[in-house]
């Protein structure tokens, strides 16, 4: 029996991190290693690296079924069961969960004796903690993959995860958390736009998401072949989403800080949310501006020359809907010049790429100095709501937006503004006075 290693990394903020390795079978003739981090001392992680490997030695697995928490098990389930069969990001979408709900509330019980009442109970609590219908369902299913999974590599001898339910009449303790659909009048959208003018590179986000009411991700994945100039039109074929990559080392963050790969991950391609693949039409004023933005593009890149930053796609983005952005998996944004060239819209004069993330910038210049309750959704909210006072019907909105359905349309928007109200009451006032 080789002997236990003890090692540690640097996690955020400077803590740092003990953990223990040992070696397994193995695989093909290559060393194998088991490794596992997250203890707070060098004792510790050494005691639980010796009870690992003995029960590794003695019944083939790191952690005995009988004395397993939830908490190792969630582990085990992702790495074993989630990793193989599931994209990066839906793995990364699960652990995310797993740590700040599951294993807070759950991790504590050992595997075995966690019961229905339990699940059950914790499911209630989180409603009344004002949790979504849409976030527990989540939940719930996080739950009952899990547990399937444990009844099949023979951990339990029956799911307690079958038929959970999940409040629906029930009173909550706390509101249903939501986000509140703020609509910015005119004259502040103005004053946005004074602050963040046409030479900004803060500019076309702010302006695509208030006159086509684009998600931000959709907004920082256009490409210029996705505007039509002849007929004045934006095809929306993808957006943008966050890869956090656990893996990437120290030299390559720092090497990356700044890039469309900048931290501990990159920018990639994926569906429109929804798979909301649509045309928006646009107004004759924002068809300006883009052909004036775009020929400012062009001026730069000739003047930049070498210098101009340039990117590229694992894999080639098609724009006439061919092939829908989910056939080409995690589509990572690079400066890899082996992949595919990519126009992207929201860059800066040398051609840098302005990152989502950005906004989270603009966002507070605009809460502190011109609208307290802004947030960059409510640029979709307020072009929805001013196409429901401009008369537009509910269905070419919800089209137009990509929504799932038309419920959420209504829903959201119908209440938003005060003119809307007004023009209700007056048509009350003229059918029955």
């Amino acid at each position: 029996m080789g002997e236990v290693q003890i090692r540690s990394k640097y996690k955020k903020g400077g803590a740092v991190s003990y953990g223990f390795a040992f070696e397994i079978a193995n695989v093909g003739g290559k060393r194998k290693w088991f490794t596992k981090y997250g203890f707070k001392s060098k004792k510790e992680a050494k005691q639980a690296g010796e009870v690992a490997q003995q029960n590794y030695e003695n019944f083939g697995q790191v952690v005995s079924k009988d004395e397993i928490s939830y908490s190792d098990f969630i582990d085990y389930w992702l790495e074993n069961d989630c990793a193989i069969d599931l994209k990066p990001v839906t793995v990364s979408k699960y652990e995310k969960m797993s740590n700040l709900l599951l294993k807070p509330n759950l991790g504590k019980y050992k595997l075995k004796s966690i019961t229905k009442e339990i699940l059950q109970t914790f499911l209630t609590e989180m409603y009344d903690k004002g949790y979504s219908y849409n976030s527990l369902t989540v939940i719930k299913g996080l739950l009952t993959k899990s547990f399937n999974f444990a009844v099949d590599n023979h951990y339990v001898n029956y799911s307690p995860a079958l038929r959970l339910k999940i409040p629906k009449n029930r009173i909550p303790k706390v509101p249903t958390r939501s986000a509140p659909h703020t609509y910015i009048p005119k004259e502040y959208m103005e004053k946005i736009f004074e602050r963040f003018p046409e030479n900004s590179s803060s500019y076309l986000p702010l302006k695509l998401a208030y006159e086509c009411g684009l998600r931000l991700g959709e907004v920082f994945a256009l490409c210029w072949e996705d505007v039509d100039f002849v007929n004045k039109v934006i095809r929306i074929n993808r957006q943008v989403q966050w890869y956090e990559d656990k893996e990437r080392k120290l030299e390559e963050i720092i090497k990356k800080n700044g890039t469309a790969e900048c931290g501990n991950g990159f920018w990639y391609f994926a569906p429109p949310k929804y798979k909301s693949y649509r045309v928006v039409e646009i107004s004759d004023e924002l068809a300006n501006i883009l052909t004036n933005a775009r020929d400012r593009q062009l001026k730069a890149r000739d003047y930049y020359g070498i210098f101009y930053k340039n990117y590229y796609a694992a894999n080639p983005l098609y724009f006439d809907g061919t092939k829908p952005e989910r056939e080409c998996g995690i589509n990572k944004i690079s400066d890899d010049d082996s992949g595919y060239h990519i126009n992207l819209i929201c860059i800066r004069e040398n051609g840098t790429y302005v990152s989502p993330r950005t906004m989270q910038h603009v966002s507070r210049v605009i809460k502190k100095e011109i609208f307290p309750d802004f947030d960059f959704h409510s640029l979709r909210h307020t072009h929805a709501s001013m196409l429901l006072e401009a008369g537009a019907e509910q269905k070419y909105i919800q089209t137009r937006l990509g929504h799932s359905n038309l419920k959420i349309t209504i829903d959201v928007y119908e209440h938003t503004t005060e003119n809307l109200r007004s023009r209700g009451r007056a048509v009350v006032n003229k059918l029955y006075n």
